[in-house]
């Protein structure tokens, strides 16, 4: 406090005393002009010479600093007021070259001084009273060049003091001074002179952008030691942030605005100099994410405001310009130094997909938009890919996948519903499609094959790997359901026609890349394709056009796996699709010939017959031309036996109708059970033990069955005799044919649920046949109901419970099967409670009797039987 602060508060004070002196002479006019400025420039050269005497002598080191900082201040006060206040150095362009010599042989003086009696204090003062200067000694007019050329070299001098004595400190100092200066010339003249008009606006950039470069070639000079110290590249950045500060600010003026390449030439800079700081120093690789968004949030905002139609091509490469450039900077900057840059390089490939998203805004808000806009999506979309293919972030493209469908999806409905809009779209479609099919497939390939082979644990990313092939294929097909649901296309061949290359694209990756999935995934794609356009433009007067389409499209995925048997002989999803594809067109075409042809409503069994052929075509196939590879091979037929089976038990309920289907879900899940016996596959008994199990459920579950048909004349002998009794037939059937290894499924036992699932249809059909019976002449439907009048129905029931319990008590013992006999059991006990609480009450006698004699015989009977077959208490023990 006694020595240095004091001395330095002196000094000041000295300063502000001779400033306010001097001014209060300019307004009094009591000193003319040219020996005020002489006066000035004899005392601040006075106290720079005492300081240079003073030092000499080390004991005054501290008073010397001060002398020579108060008389740099003063001399740059001087300096500027001959200048600006009284012209004295000549006019223009004398004026303005002798003012900026002058200054720079003060800067440079008082620097040197700094430097020379390492004295920190001076250069601080110096730049102090430098920065404080033009504030003093305003004259309110405005005059850029003189005033930044100043303040530039003030700058230049702090800098090579602050490089030379290492006082790094002073370029932060430096650069807060220099953007408050700025601040302030904003905030009075840009408005005021018309700086956002014309070239005029050349000039706010051009300042700006200077003293950008200026900080940074300043850390570039000294990128040795930047990482030791954050003041250089930190005054870099904060003046860089003023830029965009500033860009933010032109968003108000549209004559800078609509001048779209001056705009973002000036922020495409600002960018250039962040990205030089993080090649100075990787530690500060945030900067370059923050100064992307900055500028895609400026784009957004200047697209939703600003943008017409006429200036949309400029935008374009505005976006592409700087998503490239951000998105490749991480990359190319961590090839060279990889032990320097790493978090940009898992955020840059984020910035492609950013362009679409621009892009998303015009299509969304102009109301006419250039065809230009899809080859810079198309571009986009490659830099996409290619930024994965160097980064191995594979997200990304899925964003891009769906941001690019989106686009396009918003051009769609901005499409007048016409057809003459689809030839073009469908080609953009099917350049995208194609584009990033095959980058899905090749990244698909190249990133999990290399994890591996580096046994590395595979991650989240090789789980985008492996959906990219089936997301590129699958969302294609969308916009084209979207099309078949926009536009009025009645002829499908267009559509259908792109549909077909993209399958045939997907098939041809599938078999140079090997990756199977893609067949099925280009099957359903292809089915769901079809199935819109059908159920939406479908003109039964015009069949044959899409029944051929069905038919072709059919026959191509039955034959492909055969074609390519070699590639696809241990792969079951190739084959898999084959057998699935007839299914999807078979409804497809059954549907057609249903609504288009009439005369073949009593013959539409013919359809799934037709459709039997390729299946069994297929098996003997498989049989004869794939070479057997154990597993595989068992699924291959086990795909096309169980879709033939499939049709062949759908010629039933086609043929005919609704218990028909019943029966071929039951026909059908006993005949895969079947073929499971010679195809061990295991997706035979499941799907199998499906069908039986909705067979079951639609026959013993469902009221509706009571009312399929009226009821007949005949008795008994009617539509539930054979329904039921083909349902359960095909139960004992498959329980017969289940194998052994399979019987249970955890605790359940598979082969007596289906005894048990066919038993129950014949105790339903048992009571159904009896309430036919004795339902009355002229009733619509047969109804089961116990009580009333009807005492011979009840007495009927109860006898044959009791006879259906003893034939399940016997054919227990036959089998020796506990579950039998214990169904038995229970039956018999239900029909005993029957007897005695519901019968003895409501049966007349005769009736009565002949029920209690019958049940009474059953009983005795079961009785008898477990006496003469399970009764093991008489049998002696083992020795």
């Amino acid at each position: 406090m006694g020595v240095k602060l004091f001395a330095w508060l002196g000094g000041l004070a000295l300063f502000f005393g001779i400033a306010f002196f001097i001014k209060y002479s300019f307004d009094h006019d009591l000193i003319p002009p040219k020996v005020r400025v002489a006066i000035g420039f004899v005392f601040g050269t006075g106290l720079l010479v005492a300081g240079v005497i003073v030092h000499r002598k080390k004991a005054y080191t501290v008073l010397a600093q001060t002398f020579c900082a108060s008389g740099v201040l003063i001399l740059y006060g001087v300096s500027f007021g001959a200048h600006a206040l009284y012209h004295l150095f000549g006019g223009d362009p004398q004026g303005p070259l002798v003012a900026f010599a002058l200054m720079t042989l003060i800067t440079a003086v008082a620097f040197l001084l700094a430097v020379r009696l390492n004295a920190l204090v001076v250069a601080v003062l110096g730049m102090l009273g430098g920065f404080i200067t033009p504030l003093l000694l305003s004259t309110g007019q405005d005059n850029p060049l003189g005033l930044f050329s100043y303040i530039a070299m003030l700058d230049i001098g702090l800098l090579m003091v602050a490089k030379r004595k290492r006082w790094l400190f002073l370029s932060s100092m430096g650069a807060a001074g220099t953007v408050l200066m700025q601040l302030g010339w904003f905030a009075k003249f840009f408005e005021k002179g018309h700086y956002y008009e014309g070239n005029a606006t050349l000039i706010p950039m051009g300042i700006v952008i200077f003293f950008i470069a200026l900080f940074t070639v300043a850390a570039w000079r000294s990128r040795e030691k930047a990482d030791s110290d954050p003041h250089l590249l930190g005054a870099a950045l904060a003046l860089c942030g003023f830029g965009l500060l500033t860009a933010f600010v032109f968003l108000d003026y549209p004559d800078i605005t609509s001048r779209t390449f001056w705009l973002y030439g000036y922020m495409f800079f600002i960018n250039i100099a962040v990205l030089a700081v993080v090649v100075i120093a990787p530690r500060f690789n945030v900067a370059q994410i923050v100064a992307g968004l900055a500028t895609f949030l400026h784009l957004s905002i200047w697209t939703m405001v600003v943008l017409k139609p006429e200036m949309l091509t400029g935008a374009l490469v505005v976006y592409l310009v700087f998503g490239i450039l951000h998105a490749a900077f991480p990359i190319v900057w961590q090839r060279l130094r990889t032990d320097k840059l790493t978090a940009p390089s898992a955020f840059s490939p984020w910035f492609p997909p950013l362009i679409i998203v621009m892009i998303l805004l015009p299509v969304l808000t102009l109301n006419d938009v250039s065809f230009i806009i899809w080859p810079a999506i198309l571009l986009a979309d490659l830099c996409v890919i290619v930024v994965a293919f160097f980064s191995g972030v594979l997200l990304p493209v899925i964003a891009a996948l769906v941001l690019t469908l989106v686009v396009v999806s918003a051009w769609l409905l901005n499409v007048p519903p016409q057809i003459t809009a689809l030839p073009s779209f469908l080609f953009l479609l099917g350049g995208f499609a194609a584009v990033f099919a095959v980058a899905g497939c090749w990244l698909a390939k190249r990133y999990p094959r290399v994890l591996r082979r580096d046994g590395v644990k595979p991650d989240a990313n090789d789980q985008i790997a492996a959906m990219l092939p089936v997301l590129s294929a699958a969302l294609p097909f969308l916009l084209l359901i979207m099309v078949t649901l926009r536009l009025p296309v009645l002829d499908p061949s267009p559509v259908f026609g792109l549909g077909l290359l993209l399958v045939l694209l997907l098939l041809g990756l599938a078999k140079i890349i090997r990756i199977p999935a893609l067949v099925l995934a280009s099957l359903g794609c292809m089915s769901a394709l079809e199935a819109a356009w059908h159920g939406e433009r479908f003109d039964a007067e015009h069949p044959w056009t899409p029944l051929c389409w069905y038919a072709g499209v059919h026959l191509l995925f039955t034959a492909y796996p055969f074609v390519f048997r070699n590639t696809f002989r241990q792969n079951v999803l190739p084959w898999a699709a084959s057998a699935i594809s007839g299914i999807g067109h078979f409804v497809l075409i059954y549907l057609a010939v249903k609504a288009s042809f009439h005369g073949m409503a009593g013959s539409m069994g013919l359809l799934p017959a037709v459709f039997v052929l390729p299946g069994i075509a297929s098996v003997l196939g498989v049989l004869r031309l794939v070479k057997p590879e154990g597993d595989v091979r068992n699924a291959q037929l086990a795909w096309f036996g169980g879709v033939s089976l499939l049709f062949i038990t759908l010629i039933f309920p086609i043929q005919f109708d609704r218990q028909w289907l019943t029966i071929s879900w039951a026909m059908e899940g006993a005949a895969l059970i079947w073929l499971f016996r010679r195809v061990p596959h295991r997706g035979l008994i499941g799907t199998g033990l499906v069908l039986l199990t909705l067979a079951f459920a639609r026959l013993a579950l469902n009221p509706a069955v009571f009312s399929y048909y009226p009821r007949g004349t005949t008795a008994i002998l009617n539509w539930h005799l054979y329904t039921y009794g083909i349902a359960a037939f095909s139960m004992a059937l498959a329980a017969r044919w289940l194998p052994a290894k399979y019987e249970r499924l955890k605790q359940i036992n598979v082969r007596a649920v289906l005894f048990a699932f066919g038993g129950t249809l014949l105790f339903l059909l048992l009571n159904i046949e009896i309430a036919d019976y004795f339902t009355e002449l002229g009733a619509r439907f047969t109804t089961i109901s116990f009580g009333g009048t009807n005492l011979a129905r009840d007495a009927t029931y109860s006898m044959a419970w009791g006879l259906f319990a003893l034939a399940l008590l016997i054919i227990g013992f036959i089998l020796n099967n506990k579950g039998t006999r214990y169904a038995g059991i229970g039956l018999l006990a239900v029909t005993l409670l029957k007897l005695f609480v519901h019968d003895l009450a409501s049966l007349d006698n005769i009736y009565r009797i002949g029920a209690l004699m019958v049940v009474a015989v059953i009983a005795l009977l079961a009785s008898f039987l477990y006496q003469r077959f399970f009764d093991k208490t008489n049998i002696p023990p083992k020795p």
